[in-house]
């Protein structure tokens, strides 16, 4: 019995000394570096924010966020912070910050990077999350036409997007043959360009412009307040989060309606696929080099807000576009 109990001891001293091998997965610890003004924008900053928050409660993970004044230096001295505190994956919001995630992808191969709305960087070690904005332009013009009354509709964005203007025409004169497409851009003047548009008889507006969207909204209220009875109502459709704009019971019934994009699916991608030490990295570019994950109406990652009845009313219609967008 001595001898069983010696045995035991030594057996048990030799187990207490001898290395012990973890086997638990390390905690992903994900850094978002916000494009200007960070969380309260009502856009892409609070949209991130709140699709992490949404993960957080499935998912084992950390995630903290720097906020930039939108200076090249300052992007540059946010991005190196969290790579000094070994944060993986970085997360980007917007284009702003592709030229310096181009530059670093490169100084530090082994960092994971990530940027949202933008599908630029060729780099392995980047990965592009995106959404279909030829998709998105289809959505908007079908929508838009089937409404109209006069036949007659706009698009007003900041910046040119082919993709976006081509998808909104295509959506527009398949909904409706003898439609007439107006396509703007702008960035200062909108109160003017709207009261244009509206003389020039677009009685639905498709607002692709980021931030608020309360000039052009504001326009299209108050003639629509002062018009006469005759005349076509004006109304306008949106996009989230792009833009964000505030209702009350008196002018949300000239809101027809918004598409919207998920980001939070676009989150959750992100965040598992960290856990799982993986990267996002469907072929976004083959002849750039260009990889991640573009998202669209399959899988319901851009859908089709509808406020107004008088869209409501179009719903069936609008359900079976989803279906021809979806494969553009």
């Amino acid at each position: 019995m001595k001898h069983k109990a010696l045995l035991l001891s030594v057996a048990i001293a030799a187990s207490v000394m001898m290395p012990v091998t973890s086997t638990a997965t390390p905690v992903v610890n994900l850094c978002v570096a916000y494009d200007l003004g960070g969380p309260g924008d009502r856009s892409y900053n609070d949209a991130v924010l709140a699709g992490l928050t949404k993960a957080k409660k499935t998912l084992a993970f950390n995630y903290e966020g720097f906020i930039t004044d939108g200076t090249a230096a300052d992007r540059e001295k946010r991005i190196r912070a969290m790579i000094a505190k070994g944060c993986s994956p970085i997360l980007a919001i917007g284009s702003g910050y592709a030229k310096l995630l181009k530059s670093l992808a490169l100084e530090f191969p082994t960092q994971q990077f990530s940027i949202l709305n933008d599908a630029s960087i060729a780099n392995l070690n980047v990965t592009s999350l995106v959404f279909n904005d030829k998709q998105v332009g289809y959505l908007a013009g079908s929508a838009a036409a089937r409404v109209s009354k006069s036949a007659k509709v706009a698009l007003i964005a900041s910046a040119t997007n082919s993709n976006l203007e081509a998808g909104f025409t295509l959506g527009a004169t398949a909904a409706k043959k003898k439609v007439k497409v107006t396509l703007k851009i702008a960035t200062t003047g909108l109160t003017e360009l709207t009261k244009s548009l509206i003389a020039e008889g677009n009685d639905v507006i498709f607002v692709a412009t980021s931030g608020s969207v309360t000039e052009i909204f504001a326009t299209a209220v108050k003639y629509n307040e002062s018009k006469k009875k005759s005349a076509d109502e004006v109304g306008v459709i949106t996009i989230e989060p792009d833009q964000y704009l505030t209702l009350t019971q008196t002018n949300q019934k000239y809101l027809l309606g918004a598409i919207s994009k998920r980001v939070d699916s676009a989150m959750l991608d992100l965040v598992t696929s960290a856990i799982k030490n993986q990267q996002i990295s469907d072929i976004l570019d083959p002849v750039q080099g260009i990889y991640g994950r573009s998202y669209g109406i399959t899988g319901g990652n851009i859908e089709v807000s509808i406020w107004s009845p008088k869209l409501q009313a179009f719903k069936a219609s609008i359900t079976a576009a989803s279906r021809t967008a979806a494969k553009l």
